[in-house]
């Protein structure tokens, strides 16, 4: 069995299946997408080669896609300011030996595992002008009669979906900073106790220097999949009112399959790809320097 296992041919034998399915789910989309990107096609008719034509109607003549842009800078930013910094105290508490950690842990990740479209859905009735949550509690503290349309509000809009992301995933960065404490020894806190060391002091200068490559690999995280936040915001705003809460990839789903420019949707997809690339190798980037 291991001379087997050993074997070159057999082991290509088993990789190349999971490989294949690889190559046609990732790869090979992307590769389409951006040659589909130099072309003004609708799916069904003859594909016409604009070259970069696309990419100028985007910066240039597209201002869905600037406001989308910039919706989608906000989004991003929001999200790690909400969701990582609650993730880290929480952890932090988590880890100081509070009672049914287990229990915490998997109610804090429940959130996690529904979609995305069911948390938009919950969220919308929370921030419902009549029936919403939010509006009954302000009711109960005295403002009768308050009925605001939060969703229908321009300057609020794009902060829905960001609360509601932030809420089904702070869970998941919880645990990434919980495995990353777990990995210190009890050693190092005792000594730094017998040091006179309080608990700020351990927190800033034991805890977070010991776990930044997770805090990385949460920061990654976090960025890639809220720049490319889809599910939450086409059911809680639907881009809306007058796309104040349109984000790239609402905007790539609207172009490519509603208004049936593949080609155009296809150079915003390319966009979307570029962002993550960029900001991935940034951060790595910088995760690298400063370990050096």
């Amino acid at each position: 069995m291991e001379k087997m296992l050993r074997n070159k041919w057999t082991i290509s034998f088993f990789v190349f299946p999971a490989l294949l399915i690889y190559m046609y789910v990732l790869p090979i989309p992307i590769i389409k997408s951006i040659y589909y990107s130099f072309f003004d096609w609708n799916l069904i008719g003859t594909q016409i080669f604009v070259g970069l034509k696309n990419y100028s109607d985007l910066f240039i003549n597209d201002n869905i896609f600037m406001m989308s842009l910039k919706n989608t800078l906000i989004f991003s930013f929001g999200c790690i300011v909400l969701q990582l910094p609650l993730a880290f105290l929480l952890a932090n508490l988590l880890n100081s030996g509070v009672r049914a950690v287990n229990f915490f842990r998997n109610v804090y990740f429940f959130p996690v595992i529904i979609s995305g479209t069911s948390v938009g859905l919950l969220f919308l009735f929370i921030f419902h002008s009549d029936m919403g949550l939010l509006n009954m509690m302000i009711r109960v503290l005295g403002y009768t009669g308050f009925d605001k349309d939060w969703l229908s509000d321009s300057k609020f809009a794009i902060y829905g979906p960001i609360i509601a992301l932030s809420w089904q995933y702070f869970g998941y960065h919880m645990v990434i900073y919980l495995t990353g404490m777990s990995t210190i020894s009890k050693d190092t806190f005792e000594s730094a106790k017998i040091d006179g060391v309080n608990g700020a002091q351990m927190l800033l200068h034991i805890t977070l220097p010991l776990i930044k490559p997770f805090i990385i690999i949460s920061l990654v995280l976090c960025l890639t999949g809220s720049v490319k936040a889809f599910d939450t915001v086409i059911s809680l705003t639907g881009g809306g009112p007058a796309h104040h809460s349109d984000v790239l990839a609402l905007h790539m789903y609207n172009t490519a399959f509603v208004q049936m420019r593949y080609g155009y949707g296809s150079a915003v997809a390319v966009v979307l790809l570029m962002m993550n690339i960029i900001f991935s190798v940034t951060l790595s980037i910088f995760a690298r320097e400063r370990r050096s």
